[in-house]
């Protein structure tokens, strides 16, 4: 066997981003002949592909691809944030950069589990079920951080256990994005088969498997009326909606102890002590409440809600609006804001002078899962074939139940029941490439943008589909990375 030294380092980065890594001391070297002996050892490295979805780049940056969509703007002045929201995204924009960068530190940790992991078995250090968890837990955050490349840049490379043993790691991207989406759903049958129904919480369990699955699925599905992916996704759907509860409470979905809830699939977790992590928690909300003041909701999806929907009170707070701020209530004023709106799902408070950073952030609801469903079945039989899915979903929100439900109804749902949480803008490609909205005329609305941005939206397909490759990771690539096509 070959043998392959692991640095470990003081890592004091997490606490000054002035400090580089090369800078500080080397404190110990193991090879992958000692590192990978104990169960400690898959843990550790587990907790560490866990924690990069906590980071600056995919628990903040990764969000601005959404704001392509038409539920918020981007406030701030980053011009990066608002050349990616007018659709004109260049290749040095450095959350190009962190967020793939990023996702690939994910799967370079989950493919040196899946390499190494064996080694523990063998020594008789790990029993079989912890190491099945664990390989199957690594199986997923690897299909997942693939899907998120895809979903945001098309065909990305696709690097295994095999690069990791052969420190191969300059590869050209895949042939095609059907071939990058067999390779998730192929990790995804992995995953679900090695992991326990329900998992410890905070770590994910079959059906974070399964919800992705329907996610690919529903991708896959170009065509309105696509048979086989749109079944599919239902028949993996179905195994989600057999096993997990909806939570009878929208609000306790985002608050203290959501990690334990059957619906939170797949939840970033958080932690006061960690200045690393509640990033996501972060973005939204005034400065002057804690937060960064980016991604306002506009008047649009504030108008989308129906009277006496409870998710608009969690999901959004507007101006004349009270708020409980640890105990005191506060309005939310004018200057709070640029459109008149904050988003609330990520709000909450220790006492009124603390910020609580340490809300855990479902990344995976099985609510999604449910709508998903209603919308394959309603694609493929027609109005009304989705209206158990969805008024499932709607019995906590205090509305009624709908019937005969069509298309419209079913985006209509989806986009309040997710508002804010990272889907709308791929859900409007998705529905395009189906031939349910045409975006170019879709988002060129004027109640779609905010009023500055009028006449600076201008969606081009197919180019708009996907983000273009960061240009450095290209000219580090000696020309075996190839830029997006219509992006060059």
């Amino acid at each position: 066997m070959k043998k392959y030294t692991l640095i470990l380092v003081a890592v004091f980065t997490l606490l000054t981003a002035c400090e580089n890594v090369i800078e500080q001391e080397i404190v110990g070297e193991r090879s992958t002949e000692t590192y990978w002996k104990y169960r400690a050892d898959l843990e550790d490295a587990l907790a560490g592909t866990y924690s990069q979805w906590a980071t600056r780049a995919l628990g903040m940056h990764e969000l601005f691809f959404d704001n392509q969509g038409d539920d918020h703007w981007r406030a701030g002045d980053h011009s990066q944030d608002t050349e990616i929201e007018l659709f004109n995204t260049t290749t040095s924009n450095y959350k190009l950069r962190d967020t793939y960068k990023y996702k690939y530190e994910v799967i370079n940790n989950a493919n040196n589990i899946l390499a190494f992991g064996q080694q523990v078995l063998e020594e008789g250090n790990i029993d079989q079920e912890a190491y099945n968890s664990i390989l199957g837990q690594a199986y997923f955050l690897r299909a997942y951080a693939y899907y998120r490349l895809f979903v945001i840049h098309g065909r990305v490379p696709i690097l295994t256990e095999e690069n990791a043993l052969a420190l191969n790691f300059n590869v050209a991207k895949c042939e095609s994005t059907t071939e990058l989406t067999d390779f998730i759903l192929s990790d995804l049958v992995e995953a679900a088969e090695l992991l326990p129904l329900h998992n410890d919480p905070g770590k994910v369990g079959k059906g974070a498997a399964w919800a992705l699955m329907a996610k690919t699925y529903m991708h896959r599905a170009e065509a309105y009326n696509d048979v086989e992916n749109l079944g599919k996704a239902i028949e993996a759907g179905e195994k989600v909606i057999s096993d997990y509860e909806l939570a009878p409470d929208y609000l306790s979905l985002f608050r203290t102890g959501n990690e334990n809830l059957e619906e939170n699939l797949f939840v970033m977790m958080n932690d006061l002590s960690w200045i690393n992590q509640s990033i996501l928690s972060k973005h939204r909300g005034p400065r002057p409440w804690g937060m960064y003041g980016f991604q306002e909701p506009i008047d649009d999806l504030v108008n989308e809600f129906e009277a006496g929907d409870v998710r608009k009170e969690v999901t959004i707070v507007s101006d004349g609006d009270m708020v409980n701020m640890g105990g005191v209530m506060v309005e939310h004023t004018p200057e709070l804001s640029n459109t008149g709106h904050s988003y609330f799902k990520y709000m909450d408070w220790v006492d009124p002078n603390t910020f609580n950073h340490g809300l855990n952030i479902p990344f995976l609801r099985a609510a999604e899962t449910y709508l998903l469903v209603a919308e394959a079945k309603i694609r493929l039989n027609g109005p009304g074939a989705g209206d158990t899915e969805i008024n499932a979903v709607r019995q906590r929100t205090g509305l009624g139940t709908v019937t005969n439900a069509d298309i419209d109804d079913l985006i209509h749902e989806s986009r309040v029941e997710l508002a804010g949480e990272n889907v709308r803008y791929q859900n409007l490609l998705r529905w395009d490439k189906a031939g349910i909205y045409d975006l170019t005329e879709f988002l060129s609305r004027p109640e779609k943008v905010y009023y500055t941005d009028e006449g600076f939206k201008n969606w081009e397909r197919p180019k708009n589909y996907y983000q273009p490759l960061y240009q450095g990771d290209i000219d580090n690539s000696n020309g075996v990375l190839l830029q997006n096509s219509d992006w060059e």
